[in-house]
């Protein structure tokens, strides 16, 4: 057998090193831990949990590597080359963090679904007046101007093939419209229409239909919409895109930075539209998508993430002040503590429960100006301030 080469050795060589493999990585194998065992395991690495029947009942209800593992960061050290929790970190500020995220993660997916309905009317409206309502016409290649793209999909001619596609969908009212009247308006097919595949179709648009769009969206003349303006809008639907994206599969928001964002520049001529746009210089992650929200002309989404955004971060705070400067950083904006209670636009009377009596639209007013504008204390939730 001199000289012959077995024609299993291959396999035997293979074997051998499939075998030294798994001995390597045996200890970075993933293994099964119930919810208790999890908790344990937390307990050994320094973490305090104040009340292990609710962390149990949290764990087996949202999972423990989306509160654990996708929160603990900020709240970890080193120490002898071992990864610990720091000390006084307990579970529930960790879900409180959580929660944070949790709660501006569903506004921003509302915020961003309401921003997209806006954006497919005016879309609409700005086809319809420049190419009718017929798909057959405002379809057309000659409306529009390919541009270099990665993928092929998001191409003129994937777009439109995409569009075409869903002109014989057999969803209504698609189909209603294509049966009943032959044609398809704009209005109706961007119903069907992915978000991605609208602000891809809106790239496509030529210099007349993009000024049109971007005026009647920012509240803006078309003689000044330049191209750094058709620039930043570009990259502004881009960024929601991401951050709708991330929202709708369950990702860490607070602290999201999208892919676009270096791309983002400054305008100046936007000051006079935002008080904001000054800080879009050194602006990231949620600030520079409330300062590119905040030029629309729409403003409700942005203020459905300025809501959330100002409850979550009140209620984590005033649990876990140490905190803030955390998360001043990791949302890159600045957070002063005062106190404050709320109002309405109809009552010169202050409450310090936002839902006390029934009251509508509550808006908060810091304590020290409350005198100086007439406001009187509730007496059902302000008693603490009549005695």
């Amino acid at each position: 057998m001199t000289g012959v080469r077995s024609q299993k050795e291959p396999w035997n060589f293979y074997s051998r090193l499939f075998l030294l493999h798994e001995v390597f990585t045996m200890d970075k194998k993933i293994v099964y831990t119930t919810p208790s065992q999890q908790l344990e395991l937390l307990k050994k690495k320094n973490l305090i949990i104040n009340d292990e029947i609710s962390a149990l009942n949290k764990i087996e209800r949202y999972g423990f590597y989306n509160i654990i593992n996708s929160y603990k960061e900020p709240y970890i050290e080193t120490k002898n080359g071992k990864r610990i929790y720091k000390t006084g970190i307990t579970f529930e500020q960790i879900f409180s963090l959580f929660t944070l995220d949790h709660n501006l993660r569903n506004s921003i997916m509302a915020a961003m679904l309401d921003l997209e309905e806006h954006l497919r009317a005016v879309t609409a409206d700005v086809i319809a007046e420049s190419f009718g309502i017929d798909n057959n016409e405002y379809l057309k290649w000659n409306h529009y101007r390919d541009r270099k793209v990665t993928r092929d999909r998001f191409s003129l001619k994937g777009i439109l093939s995409t569009l075409q596609q869903n002109v014989y969908s057999d969803k209504d009212p698609i189909k209603y419209y294509r049966e009943k009247y032959g044609i398809v308006p704009p209005w109706i097919l961007f119903k069907g229409t992915y978000f991605s595949t609208l602000i891809n179709y809106i790239r496509l648009f030529k210099n007349k239909e993009k000024s049109v769009l971007i005026s009647k969206l920012y509240g803006i003349s078309q003689e000044k919409v330049t191209s750094d303006i058709k620039q930043l809008f570009s990259d502004s639907l881009f960024i929601f895109l991401d951050y709708r994206n991330t929202a709708a599969h369950g990702g860490r928001i607070y602290n999201f930075m999208s892919k676009h964002s270096k791309s983002i520049s400054f305008v100046p001529e936007f000051l006079n539209l935002s008080d904001t746009m000054f800080h879009l210089k050194t602006s990231y992650g949620l600030s520079q998508l409330l300062i590119l929200m905040d030029v629309f002309a729409y403003q409700q989404p942005g203020n459905i993430i300025k809501d959330s955004l100002q409850t979550e971060i009140n209620r984590h705070v005033k649990l876990y002040s140490d905190d803030i400067s955390y998360i001043e950083s990791a949302i890159n904006i600045s957070i002063k503590m005062t106190n404050c209670v709320w109002i309405t636009k109809n009552s010169k009377k202050f409450h310090t429960i936002p839902t006390c009596s029934g009251i509508i639209n509550p808006q908060l007013m810091e304590i020290e100006r409350l005198k100086a504008n007439g406001y009187i204390p509730c007496k059902r939730c302000g008693r603490k301030f009549w005695t």
